[in-house]
């Protein structure tokens, strides 16, 4: 079963964010990471459950994460529906459970 990817606007907005804060960098570093990213994600379409369960946020532990380089992908798994749902896409040394609660 192919599942379909969604965005929650807040994953959306991390996304922009993180190409903005790159950009001011190296001009490929942004491609870099969002060529990363959606083969990622891309992965996720054929095997979403292959990612770990996030165990820090024992309120929602549907959570799985995935890494894309320095970065954290935050993503649950709606199985009946067949969609991998995108919550936050966030720097991986930040408090990631501050900001997750």
């Amino acid at each position: 079963m192919k599942y379909r990817v969604e965005y929650l606007n807040l994953a959306m907005e991390d996304v922009a964010e993180i190409k903005s804060y790159l950009s001011q960098f190296y001009t490929g570093t942004p491609v870099r990471f969002l060529n990363a990213l959606k083969q990622a994600i891309e992965n996720l379409c054929e095997y979403p459950f292959i990612y770990v369960e996030y165990v820090e946020y024992a309120d929602n532990p549907a959570y799985r994460k995935l890494a894309v380089l320095d970065y954290l992908v935050f993503y649950k798994v709606f199985e009946q529906e067949g969609i991998v749902e995108i919550h936050r896409v966030l720097y991986g040394r930040r408090d990631i459970k501050a900001i997750l609660s």
